[in-house]
């Protein structure tokens, strides 16, 4: 399945193990410390949360719900493209995905859910392309503005109100899905899980696990 955590990375890096955890606490910060140090002063003063939250909130976005949310997403913006009907196994295999990739996602209103796996507190309109704590490259995002992305998206395609989008965190989304079932469980948990990140001031990181 795909998880979305929101809550310290010392915790998500530790694999849920509070000593290890607790061990992983001082890199972890240093590696925000030179996160901060690499990005634009604006942005840098704003990448500040504790690591040693308790927060541990975990939202299960099934097999393709977060790959059918960021498909749609995609074709939101495109009318002159055919929607697929159902969300491939991996989005490389889309072609027009696969060419809008290429080019960083660069003209999208919704960049930050396309191009992101990992968000921090703060309010930035960039992604910072960078290596994560354990080392793997990542598109870092902003919190804030992937809440915004999100809410725009609902505003111009789903039309949903909060009550609804609850269900949706009950609807399946298997490989193979149809595209719009799997992206309402995407956006439903994506959701739920963006905004308990903001209202703890921990970063949210997406992955399958």
């Amino acid at each position: 399945m795909v998880e979305a955590y929101a809550g310290p990375l010392s915790r998500w890096f530790g694999g849920g193990d509070e000593q290890e955890a607790a061990r992983l606490r001082a890199g972890v910060e240093q590696w925000r410390e030179d996160l901060r140090s690499s990005v634009a002063e604006k942005v840098g003063e704003q990448l500040i949360w504790d690591e040693e939250s308790g927060c541990d909130a975990r939202f299960d976005l099934d097999l393709a719900g977060w790959m059918g949310l960021r498909l749609f997403a995609f074709y939101a913006e495109r009318s002159d493209l055919e929607w697929p009907d159902t969300v491939p196994p991996l989005l490389e295999l889309d072609q027009e995905w696969r060419k809008a990739s290429d080019q960083q996602f660069g003209k999208s209103h919704y960049g930050q859910i396309l191009a992101c796996d990992m968000w921090l507190p703060g309010e930035f309109p960039v992604t910072v392309r960078a290596p994560r704590p354990d080392g793997e490259a990542a598109e870092i995002g902003s919190l804030k503005v992937l809440s915004d992305q999100l809410l725009w998206l609902n505003q111009r395609t789903f039309q949903a109100d909060q009550e609804l989008i609850v269900e949706w965190q009950g609807q399946p989304a298997p490989l193979g899905a149809p595209l719009l079932e799997a992206a309402r469980r995407g956006y439903a948990m994506i959701a739920a899980a963006c905004a308990r990140a903001i209202d703890e001031r921990v970063p949210l990181v997406v992955q399958a696990v």
